[in-house]
């Protein structure tokens, strides 16, 4: 739940440029042609344009000597000019980290103009955690005599140990100055076997400061068994599976031009950035002749991962993994017949080397993935005196990517649906984050031991995805639904009773309950208003104490929904630097205002997760676990959008 492979960290630390790249030319061949057009305003920025918002922010008067992009990505225009049709400015924003005075500048580039116009001092915030903070602390912590002397203490080459970076979190050790940019490093024994997060070594956790280049504080708690021979590789494979052929003849039902999709009445743009990975825009529904407006746009903005072991060595143990390691940047090259069926197409990305021009623009190639594929029944009925069967298989439309952080894999999928709906699925796999551990009944206690001498910590996932909600036009209102009993002769009444939520706040789950965004400003043909529901998946609650520190740095995860005006700039329900950030940052201060949402523009935000409490049949390698939720269209059409559906 940290960051990615050692491979890609380095490759980003080094700077693999887009051209040139391995990689790259790997996949060149079977990459998507997309329409070659003019920028829209929010599609993704181009190699070309990552490597003009370095050159011009490197020749700008106030950059600082050695100075570091954690992040480059599209600054978006104001939503009011792009839905007024307005001209913008094409610009690039960064954040400009210095880390020889420990300050960081956001700036913004004219990428037209080639100039810089904004250029902002954020003093007392950290960006994400970048390729050259790993490397730096992975280099300060080999040198460090007290880690070297923790790991021969345990019979370990130090040569054979994978040092693995983490977001500081909360509690700092004493002294160690909270205002120094920080990472805390763990150890894993990697020697030449693979898959280095099966062999954890327990105890030991240095803590680094970057900002004075040294280790500020060397736990070592005492000696546990270390696994070094497992390596969660299979001894055979199965033999007996006949080929699956997935295929379309004539092409996809799809068309793509430039960024812009257009599938079974859904028109929609595909973006990214190296922050939330997948950002989908201006989704819309073509009905008689005219596309209607639902979402303006749809990304997951943060996760929040917490273990429940209460050790010291494990209680600051959390990850944000949008905020404090850019997550998107890790999007993984997708395969045809390992990821995704053989009809996927593919949109490459890129992101940023954190070095600027020495690094310059990194590929992703098939970072997204698109592809159709079959969906069970549509619907079907059965005329009762002919028994005439009036069927239709459905068909979905999904569009994905998959980043590592870490142990962790996710899997993000969007599908559009062709009776009208969308529904958001996570997928995680990888590895469960181990614990070493002296005996059973140790690794039982707050966990599940899976193998000698390892357990797997019982934990929480919680991952927050931003809607932004434009449901035939801006002016919306967030109505709640509850289904609940009725007292009555007969006993069995239960009825749905609506509640409109008019300022901006939170709203807890509860079974029967469910959201709908309305417009008002237009009504369906009986008089009721247009409408979207956002129906709950997996219901998650935290189940840290509501004073537990880190959990008030993701207070998004404390209730399962919560809404906003709509302001240009906030995007990110834990804030946009979470990184050694103070609690309470993002919808706490989106929301502390209290504004009017009834009528007007809103946002929605919504949580949802999974409680993962362990089995031995997850060691080594999970197999993958799905969470997430429903959008349905409530009142939006006439009548079932679907009923032309061949």
């Amino acid at each position: 739940m940290k960051r990615s492979r050692t491979a890609v960290l380095a490759a980003l630390a080094l700077g693999l440029t887009l051209t040139g790249s391995a990689s790259w030319q790997g996949f060149a061949a079977d990459a998507t042609a997309r329409a070659a057009s003019t920028p829209d305003p929010l599609d993704p920025l181009t190699p070309a344009e990552v490597s003009t918002t370095f050159s011009t922010i490197e020749a700008y008067s106030k950059f600082p000597h050695g100075g570091l992009f954690p992040i480059v990505k599209l600054h978006e225009p104001a939503k009011s000019d792009v839905l007024a049709g307005r001209s913008t400015p094409r610009e690039a924003f960064a954040d400009v980290y210095d880390p020889a005075q420990n300050v960081l500048y956001e700036a913004v580039v004219d990428l037209n103009a080639k100039r810089v116009v904004g250029w902002t001092a954020k003093p007392g915030a950290q960006p994400a955690l970048s390729a050259t903070d790993y490397v730096n602390g992975d280099t300060i912590v080999r040198g460090d005599p007290r880690w070297q002397s923790a790991m021969r203490a345990r019979g370990l080459n130090p040569d054979d140990v994978y040092l693995d970076g983490w977001s500081a979190a909360e509690p700092l050790p004493a002294g160690v100055n909270p205002s120094d940019r920080l990472i805390r490093e763990l150890s894993f024994f990697r020697g030449q076997l693979p898959n280095v997060y099966d062999r954890p070594i327990e105890g030991v956790v240095a803590t680094v400061d970057l900002t004075q280049g040294k280790v500020v504080d060397l736990v070592d708690s005492g000696i546990k068994p270390v696994n070094t021979t497992t390596t969660g590789n299979p001894t055979s494979t199965r033999n007996d599976l006949k080929p699956l052929v997935v295929g379309q003849p004539d092409g996809p039902s799809f068309q793509i031009d430039g960024n812009a999709v257009t599938w079974q009445h859904w028109h929609f743009r595909v973006g990214w950035t190296p922050r939330e990975g997948i950002v989908l825009s201006q989704i819309g529904y073509e009905d008689k002749g005219v596309v209607r407006p639902i979402i303006y746009r749809l990304s997951l903005d943060e996760t929040f991962v917490t273990y429940g072991i209460p050790d010291p060595n494990w209680v600051w143990r959390s990850a944000l993994d949008v905020g404090e390691y850019n997550l998107g940047q890790y999007s993984e090259p997708l395969q045809k017949g390992v990821d995704v069926p053989s009809n996927a197409v593919f949109f490459d990305e890129a992101t940023a080397s954190d070095t600027g021009s020495a690094g310059g623009p990194i590929a992703l190639p098939h970072a997204i993935a698109m592809y159709e594929r079959d969906a069970g029944s549509l619907w079907d009925r059965t005329d009762p005196t002919t028994l005439a069967r009036d069927p239709r298989f459905a068909r979905e439309l999904v569009v994905t990517d998959t980043m590592p952080i870490g142990n962790y894999t996710y899997v993000f999928e969007y599908i559009f649906r062709m009776d009208g709906g969308i529904d958001v699925q996570i997928r995680a796999t990888g590895t469960t984050l181990n614990q070493g551990v002296s005996s059973t009944a140790e690794g039982e206690k707050y966990g599940t031991t899976v193998a000698p001498d390892i357990a797997a910590p019982d934990h929480q996932h919680f991952f927050n995805f931003r809607v932004d909600f434009d449901v035939d036009g801006a002016n919306n209102r967030l109505v709640e639904e509850n289904t609940h009993s009725i007292a009555s002769g007969f006993g069995n009444a239960f009825a749905t009773s609506p509640a409109i939520i008019s300022t901006e706040g939170a709203r807890d789950s509860s079974p029967g309950r469910w959201w709908i965004v309305q417009s008002t400003t237009r009504t369906n043909a009986l008089g009721k208003p247009t409408g979207f529901a956002l129906q709950p998946g997996e219901e998650v609650s935290p189940l840290a104490d509501p004073s537990y520190p880190l959990l008030q740095h993701a207070q998004f995860a404390t209730h399962a929904l919560w809404v906003t005006r709509y302001r240009d700039g906030e995007f990110y329900a834990a804030g946009d630097y979470p990184n050694q950030g103070a609690p309470g940052l993002g919808l706490p201060e989106y929301t502390a205002g209290r504004q009017s949402v009834d009528g007007r523009d809103l946002v929605v935000w919504y949580t949802t997760g999974f409680t993962h409490v362990p089995t031995v049949e997850e060691y080594p390698v999970m197999t993958t676990d799905t969470t997430g939720f429903s959008i349905r269209p409530s009142g939006f059409f006439d009548q079932n959008p679907a009923l032309d559906a061949p």
